[in-house]
């Protein structure tokens, strides 16, 4: 690429690049704040902007690439044609974890408020053929080459609350255990970066790398295993020391009690989502309710404590609780942690939480 075209796409990327910077705080904040995320599989979330120097590499790699007739990569069509301007990482525990985040952005993207380009492709993850606690064959192919991680090339959807310019952006999204995090910030650093600048490694280093990330799979999967048995052992002391049944999966797959979506669609007027009904259930199981949804619910969220979170939302945001179609499913789960507040630590607490919370979303959406 001559030097003029590499200086024209840069000043045009730099231009760009305060939209992704906002876009990347935007999606890592909403993650955070979303209260039917599930925080408890997360570990940490982050995200990196293409360096310029790697942007100009990576489009000469493209264009080399390129067969007959097909147009090379410009100023004009770089950022469609770049996937990865914008990377987000988000970081698991264990292998299950990864499961219950997929499964929350399926219904991110069923609501509209992401949107898959690109469905996951697994870049050779540890997520292996072998249930967790099962012994590893003899003669399984455990060795692989090269990166591992869950990608995903998504924008934001039309029911996002961001602003439009942000919507036209993609985002890279990428699924990882810590595991997978470690093997690849290894690799990357002292074998990736290395062999891209021109230099060879032996053919024994490759090889120790390689096998390195066979021990990390294997690792990973006795990870789980042994999480499953501390999360066993700890149901079964409570099932001892309180009589309590045994704690149901937190997965974000539930069942549904029938009477209760339409409990909520009467209580606020509009079908909330499965996202939001299966936060609402674990909600109520968290706080030891779970038995008969329904009623708790009508017992716990009276016509009074819903005229008292209107009150507050609208001293707070000034505009109506539920009337913004693309928010009020939160506005609903908030209204609700409102009344179980209430209930379990007292009107004070509850109005002080409310405040709290809606002073952030204000905040976040300047």
């Amino acid at each position: 690429m001559r030097k003029r075209q590499k200086e024209t796409i840069l000043v045009s990327f730099l231009k760009e690049k305060e939209k992704y910077e906002k876009l990347a705080e935007y999606i890592v904040q909403f993650i955070r704040d979303d209260p039917s995320s599930p925080n408890e599989n997360l570990h940490t979330i982050l995200y990196r902007i293409k360096e310029k120097k790697r942007l100009i590499e990576k489009i000469d790699e493209e264009n080399r690439q390129l067969g007959v007739g097909a147009k090379p990569i410009t100023q004009k069509n770089f950022q469609e044609r770049i996937d990865d301007l914008l990377g987000i990482r988000v970081i698991c525990l264990r292998l299950s974890d990864i499961d219950r985040v997929k499964a929350y952005l399926e219904l991110l993207a069923d609501e509209k408020i992401l949107r898959f380009i690109r469905k996951p492709d697994h870049k050779r993850s540890f997520v292996l053929p072998v249930d967790p606690g099962e012994t590893i064959p003899e003669g399984l192919y455990l060795r692989y080459s090269g990166y591992s991680s869950i990608h995903y090339l998504v924008a934001l959807g039309e029911n996002s609350d961001a602003p439009d310019e942000l919507k036209k952006l993609q985002i890279e999204f990428q699924l990882r255990t810590i595991l997978e995090e470690a093997w690849g910030e290894i690799d990357h650093k002292y074998r990736y970066a290395f062999s891209r600048s021109g230099a060879k490694l032996p053919e024994h280093i490759h090889s120790g790398f390689y096998n390195l990330s066979a021990y990390l799979q294997a690792a990973a999967l006795q990870a789980e295993h042994l999480c499953r048995q501390a999360e066993a052992h700890q149901l079964l002391m409570i099932r001892k020391t309180k009589g309590k049944r045994a704690a149901k999966d937190k997965s974000i797959h539930v069942a549904l009690p029938m009477a209760f979506p339409v409990l909520m669609e009467q209580t606020f007027g509009f079908k909330p989502t499965v996202r939001t009904i299966t936060y609402l259930l674990k909600r109520l199981d968290e706080v030891g309710y779970a038995e008969q949804p329904q009623i708790v619910f009508q017992k716990v969220f009276t016509e009074d404590r819903l005229q008292e979170f209107s009150t507050i939302f609208r001293e707070v945001l000034n505009r109506e609780a539920f009337e913004d179609k693309s928010k009020r499913n939160v506005d609903a789960i908030n209204a609700v942690n409102f009344a179980l507040s209430n209930e379990i630590q007292g009107n004070r607490v509850a109005i002080e939480g409310l405040r709290a919370i809606l002073r952030r979303k204000k905040k976040r959406s300047r």
